[in-house]
């Protein structure tokens, strides 16, 4: 929607002041950024990937079957007595497993990254969008 109001734009706020051309130029601007971060903050239009995707998408394969989903073979028969008494069940992830856990935590420390790195750009879109609400239609 943004895009589309900045390709096809017919004007600019009216509190702009300044000569028509400069403040075509700055709308021009500020919609860009906004949709810039708008797609910055949504996972799957985000420029900004996780270098370990491959590599943690293969060992997560690997441990599904080798482990089962949640590493249910992973359980001994005391374990899995006592979750039957107690109601409760442990889930194995793959850092439980030394020959996934490397794996699993350099990808997990990348994702935090990338999540607050979305976040940060859904926030100041947020920001230019309240800014801007009344000067988003033509």
């Amino acid at each position: 929607m943004i895009h589309d109001l900045r390709v096809n734009s017919h004007g600019y706020p009216g509190f702009f002041e300044g000569p028509e051309e400069e403040n075509i130029r700055k709308w021009d601007r500020i919609l860009k950024r906004m949709e810039f971060l708008f797609r910055e903050a949504n996972e799957d239009t985000c420029r900004k990937k996780n270098p370990y995707e491959a590599e943690h998408n293969l060992a997560q394969e690997a441990f599904e079957a080798k482990y089962g989903m949640f590493g249910e073979k992973l359980k001994t028969e005391e374990e899995i007595a006592r979750e039957m008494r107690e109601h409760k069940h442990r889930l194995y992830m793959m850092d439980d497993v030394p020959e996934y856990a490397e794996i699993s935590k350099k990808w997990l420390a990348v994702e935090g990254e990338l999540r607050e790195y979305r976040d940060r750009c859904l926030k100041q879109a947020m920001e230019l969008m309240t800014k801007y609400f009344r000067n988003l239609w033509d």
